[in-house]
Parts: structure tokens; sequence; C-alpha cells
């Protein structure tokens, strides 16, 4: 080629029609680079675009609206790369089936932004095996089963807001509510009745007055035939009887007796009386509960079982036991515990 007047690449080069290279090598582009056209159609060498991707925009068509507003619940799209991450869409929903492993909350936001899908249209997220949830806190709202509605982020104010009325078994750990009240626990106590009396055939014996020697086991003393007899407060005192500290009721009476002879009846009762303060007036026992028995020799016990009672007992009373022989001169030995339950 000849040089006209000038060397020619000295000259800018300009073409009216289409450009095209022909035979153009494959190569690599060298690093930090990258060939294009500026504002004006120059062939330009630019820097490489370097730093992370911020941000994807997910465009959709369902075939005639704008992308950027299609709601109409045709559009389709999916996630590719994204093993064990399932998402489906329908309409103005997204439902995410699977999460494997750790996920962020506002991540998964921005992610649903298009479409016009928000925080509420996320209806279902599946089970998280692994990872740590950064979702919002669970709301006490959604307590399953319990009663009470709260607003907040679940704090030991807001579960007590929800006023849960039962707790199931505590199998570990310590109970921090409120004390059980001491009249809400029920006490039991124990009481010994025994003796022996040789009875005239009809009336009921309590105990002889402490100062006989065999008192309080040898029942003696005539109290009627129910054991219902008047009598005064100094021979009642002397019985030796125990005096109730609380109100309550029976629950057992529970011992084994003997009699002699065979086919007499013999009957055990339990009585109280009540005091009053400052007063020398006589008082009748009240009858709490009768065992009966026939006996069968007194080389034989026979045991008695008693737990239906209709007369209960305030604090103060004194209770004692009577025997009454339906044969006169035999004799009935017994011993027997009380069980009783405070109110």
């Amino acid at each position: 080629m000849k040089f006209i007047g000038q060397y020619i690449q000295s000259f800018i080069a300009r073409f009216r029609n289409d450009v095209y290279l022909e035979d153009v090598s494959t190569g690599t582009i060298a690093s930090g680079g990258n060939l294009g056209l500026d504002s004006n159609n120059k062939i330009v060498k630019a820097n490489e675009a370097t730093g992370d991707i911020t941000g994807i925009t997910i465009t959709t068509d369902s075939g005639g609206g704008s992308a950027a507003s299609d709601t109409s619940g045709s559009a389709d799209f999916s996630i590719l790369g994204a093993s064990g991450v399932g998402v489906t869409n329908s309409g103005t929903t997204i439902t995410v089936t699977s999460v494997p492993g750790e996920i962020d909350h506002d991540s998964l936001l921005n992610f649903a932004a298009n479409e016009h899908y928000t925080q509420a249209n996320i209806t279902t997220v599946g089970t998280v095996t692994t990872g740590v949830w950064r979702g919002t806190a669970i709301n006490a709202t959604y307590l399953d089963g319990q009663s009470g509605t709260n607003t907040g982020d679940e704090t030991l104010a807001s579960i007590n807001a929800l006023d849960i009325t039962e707790v199931g078994t505590i199998d570990s750990g310590v109970w921090n509510g409120t004390a059980i009240a001491t009249d809400q626990q029920k006490h039991l106590a124990d009481f010994e009745f025994e003796g022996f009396s040789v009875g005239d055939g009809t009336n009921y014996m309590i105990p002889e007055i402490n100062s006989d020697t065999k008192a309080p086991f040898e029942h003696q003393t005539s109290t009627g035939s129910d054991g219902l007899t008047a009598t005064t407060v100094t021979r009642l005192l002397r019985t030796s009887g125990h005096v109730m500290p609380y109100a309550g009721t029976l629950k057992l009476w529970k011992g084994w007796a003997t009699s002699s002879g065979t086919g007499q009846t013999v009957d055990i009762g339990l009585y109280k009386f009540t005091l009053v303060n400052n007063d020398s007036t006589d008082v009748s026992p009240v009858a709490l509960k009768n065992t009966s028995f026939t006996s069968v020799g007194n080389a034989k016990a026979l045991s008695f079982s008693e737990t239906s009672f209709s007369v209960a007992f305030s604090a103060g009373d004194i209770l004692i036991s009577a025997i009454r022989n339906g044969t006169n001169s035999k004799k009935c030995e017994f011993t027997s515990t009380l069980v009783v339950e405070w109110d």
C-alpha cells in the first residue's frame, strides 16, 4: 500500500453504513476492560464492573398486561440453583415449602416485593430443620389452644396476659406460681379408741372417770339405751376423750373387736359432746357412728371398717367411745383408729 501525503493511520476513519469485522479470532478480553460504544457510537474501552449483586428484580408477564403490576394469578417464575428451597406462587400469595438452613426474614420479603407480594402474603413456612429463624418473633396470639390476645413479642407480661387457667403436669423444674393457699390443702389426723366393757344387755357404757385405775379403757358408766342421756360436765371431762383442735369430718374408722359368748349383738359407738364456756348445764352426747357385730366367742376377733359418715364435728368438740352388749354380763373388747380430715 502506498501512502498519499500522510500516513492514513493518522486520520479518523468514519463509515456511513454498517461495519463488519470478518475472520475475528477468538481470544481473551484483557483484564480490567471491556470494549463497547459510547453515546456517540464511538468504540471505547471501559473498566469492567466489580462488586456484589445487591438486588434482583423479577418481572413476569401473563400474556398481555404490564409485567410490573401483574397480579392476575397466572404469573410464573422459578428459582434455579437453590437446592432444597421450594417456592410457589399463586396470585398474590408466595408459599415457602421448605427452608434448608438459615434464611433471613428481610431478604425473603425483598424477594417477594415484585408482583405486589407483601409480608402478609407469605402464608406458609415449612419446617425449619436447621439454622436460625430470623423472622418476626412468634406472637402470643398464635399460642395454640390458649385464650386471650396479645400484639407484642413474647414476654413474661404478654404470656400472663393470656389468662391461662389450667396447667398440666410439671415433670421437672421449679414451680414459680402462686403458692397453694393453706385452706386449699387437706390434712388428715389419726386418733386411737380402745377399751372393754361388761355390759348390762341394754345401755351404752362410756369410759370410767380418769381416777379409776382402769380408766380410760374400762367402759362402765351408762348413758342410756341410745347413748344420748345428758351427763354432768365434770363426769364427761373425766372420760379422757379426744379434743378436736379444728373442725372437720370423719373419713375412716377401722378396728378389731371380740366378745364372749356366741350370737349376742354388740354395738360400739363414737360420740361427741360440746361444752359451753362457763356453763354447768348437763350435756347430751351426739352419735357420730355406730358399728355392730354378732359375737363368735372371745377367742375370735372380728374386723370392722366404717367409711360412710353423716355427722361432722366442730373445733373444741370432745370425742369418746361407748359399748353396748346385747347380753348381760358378757364382756366385749375392741381397739380401733379413727381418721379425720380437717376443714
